[in-house]
């Protein structure tokens, strides 16, 4: 409580001293003082009036650690709008020997502002309008002297899962190194573009890797702790991938069509001769900063004002100059157990990284920023329509991912400046693809029949359903989303969203019948690629030995059939929010849709069967799937809400919305329908502009008084898919 005392001399000075114990909900607070603020008054009496200073928090552990305690707390700061303040310390040596906790002291910590740009920092914590100031590094080491007393909870991973992960994969990229240690990560590259390019002489940071490999006592006897975890939880990935060479995993995490000649190499010790010898035979250098004297150990100890340090004592400063060197180089390969790995693999968004332990990320469930890259495959024979599907489809991700994430495309033909133009102007990455199987695959098309799948009608649909065989040749990633083009993104998803035990091949969804769980679909495919990149020749020479009759295991037809059999027991079923069909009916998968599949009925056979276009106009084989969509009322409203994903993003261009519509209603050997064209335009129009319950009901709302007055009407009102 207060306490007042009144002072003698020639003016009467009250002071207020109030003993204030700094308590948060939200952080961790460094210590229990008397804080007070001296204003003078015009009688020149001074009140000490108490001051309650902004929550701090504690950091702990190695520098990624520290990193990921920083990124939270900050976060969660911004997201509160309370200023913060961040101590000034950096743990020089944070190995842990256990379970617990390593924290700041005097002897194995540095001030933060030694390695990090402190005012560039502070500068992006303003510009989300919050203040931000350090604790000093005395104060903060100070608290943890006494071991004897209680000791701050350091609890980075709770904060970070309850954080802004935007913001907080925001302020991972604006960390920067100090102005000293810049001068070391820039010497550090400097010296090993002029070691790679006596060899390779127009190397830059892009023809190379930055490979961080944990192999130490340290890391086995963690890993083993880790996956000794008794909670039903998948850990079986914090070693090689199968226990295979890592030559041999990073092998197949190099696309054919992207040779990389030299790796940065970041490991618990220096790489041994026949490592370096390994990789030399795949015509890759292995480059190691201490072995290879890109930077030496007193240039690092100068930079922070010491006078010698070692492996051994000072772990983490080393770990930072391999951090910033390795953000600095743009193809990255780890472990994604590691924190070390994981944050450079968010700082990449979880684009051209890959991690040769394989599946699953386990940062990912507390910081969900590891997207994976989407990839089309699109072919200039395609059928007219297919274009203006698949544009709809890139807009969608650009909706809801932004421009953060990659988009792929192997692009077959030349012709279409113009769609090659649009394509890069959404800065698609497009990949020339030119495949050498095309003959083997249409003598298999000639050999399929049309009953069985609308598919085997067109040579460009169907080359284009066989591209995906060669995305391994050219995408740079662990994992990625594969595409139909006739599918609609409708929220954000990422590694997080696949669980811990993620497919070792490729993971798909259920087909037709919404109620199994066989994975079936690959219009929508979770795919391993360096898997994929190791099995590439031996199944393409599986596929090329069924083109006399184009059937798989189980009566499945063409590339969808190929994978299932050839991948076999290793696929995995990916969620059906993943894969969501319009004809489905149940509402759960609807509301969680995280992409919406236009599976054998596209967004315009369903607005002609709702205009009453007869059976007989559309093929065969999706006569089942329209019934279930316009004889079906109570799903109407399901329907309605894929048919609003898809108008969102085919209205953003006007020519584009008219093209549309007009090859919908028209033919090549007959003008367009008129009034059916203004119909199309109109009603997508609305729908992508409608809200709540209008949208649910978009076919008695919006079509049908567009249909009134005339023929179209009695004519959409009648039965027609019987």
């Amino acid at each position: 409580m207060p306490r007042w005392k009144k002072k003698s001399g020639k003016h009467n000075v009250v002071v207020l001293a109030w003993t204030w114990a700094i308590i948060s909900t939200s952080y961790s607070a460094y210590t229990i003082s008397t804080y007070t603020s001296s204003i003078p008054d015009e009688n020149s009496h001074i009140l000490h009036l108490p001051v309650v200073l902004p929550p701090s928090y504690t950091v702990c552990n190695g520098m990624n650690n520290q990193l990921l305690g920083h990124l939270g707390h900050i976060s969660k700061a911004i997201a509160s709008g309370e200023e913060i303040r961040i101590p000034d310390v950096f743990i020089i040596n944070g190995v842990q020997n256990g379970t617990e906790d390593v924290l700041p002291t005097r002897d194995n910590s540095l001030p933060l502002s030694k390695i990090i740009d402190i005012n560039a920092l502070l500068q992006k914590i303003a510009s989300h309008g919050v203040k931000a100031q350090l604790v000093p590094f005395h104060d903060v080491v100070a608290v943890h002297k006494n071991e004897s007393e209680p000791q701050q909870s350091c609890d980075w991973a709770r904060t970070l899962r309850f954080a802004n992960h935007q913001t907080a994969q925001e302020l991972l990229h604006g960390l920067k190194p100090s102005p000293s240690f810049s001068k070391l990560v820039q010497a550090a590259l400097s010296k090993l573009l002029d070691r790679v390019k006596s060899s390779h002489p127009r190397s830059t940071l892009s023809d190379g890797i930055c490979m961080h490999h944990r192999d130490g006592l340290d890391w086995h006897a963690h890993c083993q702790r880790w996956e000794g975890i008794k909670d039903g939880v998948w850990r079986k990935n914090c070693l090689n991938d199968r226990q295979l060479p890592l030559h041999e995993l990073v092998k197949n995490r190099i696309p054919a069509k992207a040779i990389k000649s030299w790796i940065y190499y970041i490991g618990d010790q220096e790489p041994s001769i026949d490592m370096v010898n390994d990789f030399k035979e795949m015509e890759i250098d292995l480059i190691h900063r201490k072995k290879d004297k890109l930077l030496l150990d007193h240039n690092i100890a100068k930079a922070v004002d010491l006078d010698n340090i070692s492996l051994e004592t000072h772990r983490d400063l080393f770990t930072a100059v391999d951090y910033f060197a390795c953000a600095e180089i743009e193809t990255f390969i780890g472990n994604s157990v590691s924190t070390f790995s994981a944050n450079q693999i968010a700082k990449r968004g979880g684009m051209k990284s890959s991690w040769y332990n394989s599946r699953s990320i386990p940062l990912a469930g507390m910081f969900t920023v590891f997207n994976v890259p989407f990839v089309y495959t699109y072919t200039e024979e395609s059928q007219p329509l297919s274009k203006h599907l698949l544009k709809a489809s890139i807009l969608s991700i650009r909706g809801s991912f932004g421009t953060g994430t990659d988009i792929n495309i192997l692009y077959h033909g030349s012709k279409d400046e113009q769609f090659i133009k649009w394509l890069k102007i959404q800065n698609v990455i497009i990949h020339k693809h030119d495949p050498m199987w095309l003959g083997g695959i249409e003598k298999m098309r000639r050999n399929g029949s049309e009953d069985r799948s609308h598919l085997f009608e067109h040579k460009g649909n169907y080359i284009g359903t066989w591209q995906r065989i060669d995305i391994p040749l050219f995408i740079n990633a662990e994992y990625c989303m594969f595409m139909d083009s006739d599918t609609i993104v409708h929220t954000t998803f990422g590694m997080h969203n696949f669980g811990l035990d993620v497919t070792p091949s490729i993971a798909v969804s259920a087909e037709v019948v919404e109620t199994d769980n066989i994975p079936l679909n690959l219009g929508v495919a979770l795919m391993n690629v360096p898997m994929l990149r190791e099995t590439y020749d031996d199944f393409l020479s599986f596929i090329l030995a069924h083109t006399d009759n184009p059937v798989f295991k189980d009566n499945n037809i063409s590339d969808q059939g190929a994978y299932l059999e050839f991948y076999g027991s290793s696929t995995q079923f990916l969620p059906k929010i993943f894969n969501v069909k319009p004809y489905w009916n149940q509402t759960r998968h609807f509301d969680e849709r995280k992409v919406v599949h236009f599976h054998g009925i596209k967004p315009h056979d369903i607005l002609k069967a709702w205009m009453g276009s007869s059976k007989e106009s559309f093929p065969p084989a999706v006569w089942p799937l329209l019934n279930k969509v316009v004889d079906n009322k109570s799903n109407e409203g399901n329907v309605c809400n894929t048919m609003y994903d898809f108008s969102l993003f085919i209205v953003g261009d006007t020519k584009e919305l008219d093209e549309y519509c007009g090859k919908t209603f028209g033919s090549p050997t007959r003008d367009s329908d008129e009034e059916s064209v203004g119909i199309c335009i109109r009603f997508f129009t609305a729908l992508a502009g409608a809200q709540g319950g209008k949208v649910s009901l978009c076919r008695e709302q919006i079509l049908n008084p567009m249909l009134t007055g005339g023929a179209l009407l009695a004519k959409a009102t009648k039965v027609v898919m019987k």
